[in-house]
């Protein structure tokens, strides 16, 4: 059986919604994401995959998903910088660094947000938080942590957030293909007891 939702002007497909993406199952008008909160496409989660002391001059990371320039500050926490010295290859599993001033721990992560030439795609099936303070405040919604209390999925594609990020929210209550979301693996637990909780969720077929 075809998937119900074919969207040829779309950069994806959103085989994760298991109702038509219509006034039914998106919510009408208003919302927004924060451009600044998501990477481009040329940006990258850096994670620690090993303790690095201070004064060390690389750090073992998880295969980079994008390249990393050389000069490029990376904050992985309070008081916890690395500046790299050479560029770092997509792909690499080890970055070159300034001697640490601080130590690092594993599983610590930082954001390259990319060069700032390329878009801010956000694909659909990304889901979308914020607190109920920054609802009431205005505020744009970002990628969801366990902190939001407004949590959805983002119905279609955002092609470049820097430019437009006027976002199609996918009502509460309608089928998600969790097989198919973008990212469910690494969703926290949290984050999935929330989606488990709000929609029908199920396993699609391939």
């Amino acid at each position: 059986m075809a998937d119900v939702n074919s969207y040829p002007n779309q950069l994806t497909s959103p085989a994760w919604a298991g109702d038509f993406l219509n006034r039914e199952h998106v919510l009408p008008g208003g919302a927004k994401v924060d451009a600044s909160q998501f990477l481009a496409t040329d940006g990258a989660v850096v994670t620690l995959t090993a303790n690095a002391a201070s004064v060390a001059t690389s750090i073992a990371v998880s295969a980079l998903a994008n390249p990393i320039p050389s000069g490029t500050l990376l904050r992985f926490g309070v008081g916890k910088l690395a500046y790299t010295t050479a560029n770092a290859a997509a792909g690499a599993v080890t970055i070159a660094v300034e001697a640490l001033a601080a130590g690092l721990t594993s599983g610590d992560k930082a954001t390259y947000k990319g060069s700032g030439m390329k878009p801010v795609t956000i694909l659909s099936g990304t889901l979308l938080g914020r607190t109920w303070a920054e609802r009431d405040a205005g505020t744009a919604f970002g990628p969801a942590t366990d902190a939001d209390e407004e949590i959805y999925f983002l119905a279609q594609d955002i092609t470049d957030a820097s430019k437009n990020n006027d976002a199609d929210l996918y009502r509460h209550g309608g089928i998600v293909k969790e097989n198919f979301v973008p990212g469910w693996a690494a969703l926290s637990s949290t984050l999935k007891a929330f989606v488990r909780s709000r929609y029908q969720c199920t396993i699609g077929k391939a």
